[in-house]
């Protein structure tokens, strides 16, 4: 597979998620966020399930993937995003983007376990480096004050946790699906499960679809859920799980280029500095990976 082509998908992942905590924000004003995030995925369904129909792409149907699809629905859709929407009610989009940062510390570490990936040194301080470079971007809105807040920093680290476990899963057992066919079931059961839970759950609160609120869902929908996950799990099975964990580094950059252009924010020396160590942090953690694969070809010869 081209290297160039990874890089090109691992790009277009690290820009399209870089919008996506910003639009999940915006959508807030209108829905409230169980709900808000149940309608994204039923929208995204009806649009994977319509590409399906299109390319003539039959969904498996032996149990495997079922007990996949089932597991997938719950812990990579519903529940880390509900968590997530929850949680931005209560903290900034930077800061949760900042606190889900921490999803390559649980992904290197499963990944060793699971998957054999060596856990290095290097690797581990690159990532530490990174993870620091990003909390200097964003320092001065790490000041928390209040139990909603508190709460809010925990769900979005729960996320993250849930988010790494769900890498591994479909990095080992979906290998032999397509990307499309891997996502279309657990999104279907990610919008059922999220929009019952938010009517319930959220019943005493209204829902204004001006146009704000539709932009946000159909956006979040079609690109941030949609083309994302499908580039993701078509990348993931070209690529290093912990590598394709470091986007997580740089989403926050790129999502304070994108405050800049379209709300005119600062880029602070904070943003410039940090930015500095988590492309550092990376150059460590990447050398280090090709250095491991020189190695290993060396032993193979």
């Amino acid at each position: 597979m081209s290297s160039g082509l990874r890089i090109v998908v691992f790009s277009a992942l690290c820009l399209i998620w870089s919008s996506t905590w910003l639009m999940i924000k915006v959508g807030l004003e209108g829905a409230p966020p169980i709900t808000a995030a149940g309608l994204r995925f039923i929208l995204a369904s009806i649009v994977i399930f319509s590409i399906l129909i299109y390319k003539g792409i039959k969904l498996p149907r032996d149990r495997k993937f079922l007990y996949l699809s089932l597991y997938l629905g719950f812990f990579q859709m519903a529940i880390p995003y509900a968590l997530v929407y929850w949680a931005e009610q209560h903290i900034t989009s930077g800061l949760t983007s900042i606190l889900f940062s921490t999803m390559p510390f649980t992904v290197a570490i499963l990944a060793r376990i699971f998957l054999g990936d060596p856990l290095t040194i290097p690797k581990v301080a690159g990532i530490t480096i990174g993870t620091i470079g990003v909390v200097v971007i964003f320092y001065d809105g790490l000041s928390v004050g209040s139990t909603e807040a508190l709460l809010g920093i925990a769900a979005t680290l729960l996320s993250a946790v849930f988010a790494s476990v769900s890498s591994i899963v479909i990095k080992r057992f979906s290998r032999q699906y397509n990307p499309l066919a891997s996502i279309f079931v657990p999104m279907v059961i990610g919008g059922i499960v999220l929009t019952a839970v938010g009517r319930v759950a959220e019943a005493n609160r209204t829902i204004t679809f001006d146009l704000t609120t539709v932009f946000s869902i159909v956006y979040l929908a079609v690109l941030g859920s949609v083309a994302a996950f499908g580039l993701y799990y078509w990348i993931i099975k070209h690529m290093d799980v912990t590598a394709l964990s470091y986007q997580t580094f740089i989403i926050p950059i790129l999502a304070c280029v994108i405050g800049w252009i379209f709300l005119r924010e600062t880029v602070t020396l904070n943003v410039a500095f940090g930015g500095g160590m988590i492309v550092i942090g990376i150059a460590l953690a990447t050398l280090s990976r090709s250095r491991e694969k020189r190695i290993a070809n060396v032993g193979v010869q």
